[in-house]
């Protein structure tokens, strides 16, 4: 924040060093410093100036191309984006980012970074690992009700259930092919045994049933159709947790056509299906972020 190039002893100037250059040298050689107060403050600087009510967090992870071989965290990672011209695995460093999301002039959401790790190269420390170590380690800096927005590949129940078990929230997308199913009907008389915790499951003919409404809305930065279906439904991978399915589509202008179906989850399920894509659309404000990385 202090320095938008990445430079140092910009960002040692604008604090006013009162100490030798050698003093700060060391301090950045020997990394003695601990990172984790450091974000809570940061944490809690951020939240004195937003308006009150649910903290909207976003969580994502990026990929920093690299050529040494001797650069920490490097390996041989996949590159899930699917760009156009680019092998499936790169040699590059991955980071995993929190920031917390914000409203700009306009409605435009933007993330402000709170705290990043880099996924070590060896060791059973992965992705969904760290993101749940993130997401613990700045919640106590706060007592708000915390909402975190991520895309499919965290679309995980040992990420989500320990996150729903301290009372936050989650809103992400996932598979299109979700097992979900109906809540159970209550029966008249009572029966033997556990009760049902899945109903009829939705297949694709019961999706097409779900009444559609078609709508203009603001996400990305400008004015677009969207077709939203909505229904609360029992999610099998959540162990039978209701969430709020939402099935939405938006019409791309320059083909002149519909999109492919994308398939948001949100446990908040008393949300309108047009509130649960406005917030999922604020995940977007995280991509600028990791652009100007070095």
């Amino acid at each position: 924040m202090m320095s938008p190039e990445g430079w140092v002893s910009r960002a040692i100037s604008a604090i006013g060093g009162t100490r030798h250059w050698t003093a700060y040298f060391k301090l950045l050689e020997r990394g003695s410093w601990r990172t984790l107060p450091l974000a809570r403050a940061l944490l809690r600087l951020v939240l004195a100036v937003l308006p009150s009510g649910t903290l909207t967090m976003v969580l994502d992870d990026t990929l920093n191309m690299r050529c040494s071989k001797k650069a920490p965290g490097v390996d041989w990672r996949h590159e899930h984006s699917g760009k156009i011209n680019r092998p499936k695995y790169v040699w590059a460093q991955c980071i995993v980012t929190l920031g917390v999301s914000v409203l700009g002039n306009g409605g435009v959401g933007m993330v402000l970074p709170i705290i990043s790790r880099l996924v070590p190269q060896k060791g059973n420390t992965n992705k969904l690992k760290i993101a749940l170590a993130l997401v613990r380690a700045v919640s106590g800096a706060s007592d708000r009700r915390i909402r975190v927005l991520f895309d499919s590949w965290f679309m995980r129940a040992r990420l989500i259930l320990p996150l729903l078990r301290r009372n936050m929230h989650v809103i992400g997308q996932a598979r299109i092919d979700t097992a979900l199913f109906l809540q159970p009907e209550t029966p008249d008389v009572p029966r033997r045994g556990r009760p049902r915790i899945y109903g009829l499951r939705l297949n694709a003919d019961a999706i097409e049933a779900l009444p559609e409404i078609e709508l203009t809305m603001r996400l990305y930065g400008k004015e677009q159709r969207v077709r939203l279906r909505s229904i609360v439904a029992v999610a099998r991978f959540l162990r039978g947790m209701p969430v709020r399915a939402v099935w939405c589509q938006i019409y791309n202008d320059k083909r002149q056509e519909w999109t492919k179906r994308r398939l948001i989850l949100a446990s908040e399920v008393d949300l309108e299906a047009q509130t649960i894509v406005q917030f999922y659309a604020r995940r977007w404000g995280i991509e600028p972020l990791f652009d100007g990385l070095p």
